[in-house]
């Protein structure tokens, strides 16, 4: 440890002892004390309280923002908090907002689908997405193959995929201009994305072996990547250059010989003629003459041929535990679309979200809801205002049952899978994870050792350091929670 960190620690240690918590040197607010449902510090609070506050004090302060909030679910009062209303970027937990709204107003029962529609007069098929992101390669080859059944196979028809169900913007407002990230359509496929699987080459200096799904032209795999000997540590990226529309998926690095294989995605411009090529050769495959592409409106006269679906609930499912971002960016325009009965927009999605917020008794003052998916710095939130978020849905039994199942379980799924193993927190605590350059948070719910169901959201901002620190003061803080008990 270098003298200058001992001298902060002193500095920090002399803080904590005239304060009582660290609070106090951070941001000019002080935490008050943990109070118990009798509105008395408990011993056992006050140790949390303690060993929070270290770990705070030994990792991060006080360069770096946190905002921390810990509620009892059962009594409702608060064991422990830090800057609890200090506003912060919630990265990837912004995600919770998106699906409690969704939930709510749309219902998990709700049909999102993707059709297939004739205009036998004009010749022309036409493909309408409306916001399912969880659409298939298969799911495209399967309405190929309904729709052939009803088509005449002597005639020629052109295509046409209809994004009338969303606006014409592909990314989100404060995303980063060199931030690979998956382009958001009505009409998606494969996540927007091209997924690869890199393996080793037969030797040591052999190009690594990729193959691509879907497989079809709309892109081109340029493979640069090189085998190493099993000692070399594997560094495969995979990505199209930001900016280019191209669609040339460029994948680079190193994969160590003999090493498992490695599952890497890239984004594709214009998603929605991705969907449409594959729909296309599908209907080739079934007899059918399908020809020139467009983007075009079905007309009020064309004739539904086939259909494929995903309920709401299973996209909130693949949005939670995966942190997908086209779904989530897909469940906030439907919310749009819902709200002004006109083409779903962020705009008007983020609106019906803080209506949702409003109507549960939350301020948004206080609150930016920039996108669905937090990858917007332009995103703003609080501890305090995500642990109200977090009540209002479990309010509601029947959609805090679907909402809980959808977050990952630490030690065991999803964003989670490979942490807090072996801990109590393993299989226990279920949390929305967030993380990006400089941020991250974590938010869900966790039950105490004396069984008593807690609500909790961490965020931790502006750190040099990489965000496996981050990772780690929250999973440590998960665990205190697991074996938190009233009384000693």
């Amino acid at each position: 440890m270098s003298y200058l960190r001992k001298a902060i620690g002193a500095v920090l240690s002399l803080l904590i002892i005239s304060t009582g918590s660290p609070a106090a040197t951070f941001a000019g607010q002080a935490a008050p004390p943990a109070r118990t449902e009798l509105g008395v510090a408990s011993n056992s609070t006050a140790r949390l309280k303690k060993e929070i506050d270290a770990i705070l004090a030994r990792e991060f302060l006080p360069v770096t923002s946190a905002g921390i909030k810990v509620v009892s679910l059962k009594h409702g009062d608060t064991i422990y908090e830090f800057n609890p209303r200090l506003l912060l970027v919630p990265a990837s937990t912004q995600k919770v907002f998106t699906a409690v709204a969704a939930l709510s107003i749309l219902g998990p029962d709700r049909e999102v689908a993707t059709t297939v529609g004739v205009d036998a007069a004009g010749g022309r098929i036409y493909l309408k997405g409306c916001g399912d992101s969880l659409l298939s390669a298969a799911d495209l080859a399967t309405l190929a193959a309904a729709a052939a059944s009803k088509l005449d196979k002597g005639r020629e028809y052109t295509l046409a995929a209809d994004l009338s169900c969303f606006d014409d913007l592909y990314r989100g407002m404060g995303w980063m201009w060199d931030d690979d990230e998956m382009m958001i359509s009505p009409l998606s496929v494969n996540h927007n994305a091209v997924s690869l699987l890199v393996q080793p080459g037969a030797k040591a200096g052999a190009p690594a072996v990729v193959t691509a799904e879907p497989r079809t032209s709309y892109y081109t795999v340029q493979n640069l990547t090189r085998t190493g000997s099993a000692k070399d540590e594997s560094s495969i990226q995979a990505s199209r250059r930001p900016g280019e529309r191209d669609n040339v998926v460029t994948v680079t690095g190193v994969i160590a010989l003999g090493s498992a294989p490695q599952v890497k995605q890239a984004s594709v411009w214009r998603p929605e003629l991705m969907a449409l090529t594959l729909f296309r050769d599908a209907l080739r495959a079934q007899g059918v003459k399908a020809t020139d592409m467009t983007t075009a409106t079905t007309p009020a006269g064309a004739t539904e041929v086939a259909r494929s679906s995903h309920s709401l609930e299973e996209m909130v499912r693949f949005a939670l535990k995966t942190s997908d971002n086209v779904t989530a960016e897909s469940l906030l325009k439907l919310l749009g679309l819902h709200g002004s009965g006109k083409r779903g927009s962020a705009e008007a999605g983020s609106a019906v979200v803080r209506r949702y917020l409003e109507r549960q008794g939350i301020a948004t003052d206080n609150v930016v809801v920039a996108d669905g998916s937090g990858l917007s710095r332009y995103n703003l939130s609080s501890a305090d205002t995500m642990i109200q978020v977090l009540r209002a849905i479990q309010r509601d039994p029947g959609l805090y049952r679907i909402f809980q199942e959808s977050l990952p379980v630490a030690g065991k799924d999803g964003t989670l899978k490979n942490r807090m193993k072996g801990s109590c927190a393993e299989g226990n605590v279920r949390g929305k994870t967030g993380n990006m350059k400089g941020v991250s948070a974590l938010a869900g719910y966790a039950t105490s050792a004396d069984g008593e169901p807690l609500a909790f959201s961490i965020i931790i901002q502006n750190y040099a350091a990489s965000g496996k620190q981050a990772r780690e003061v929250q999973d440590r803080i998960a665990k205190l929670l697991c074996g938190f008990r009233r009384t000693l």
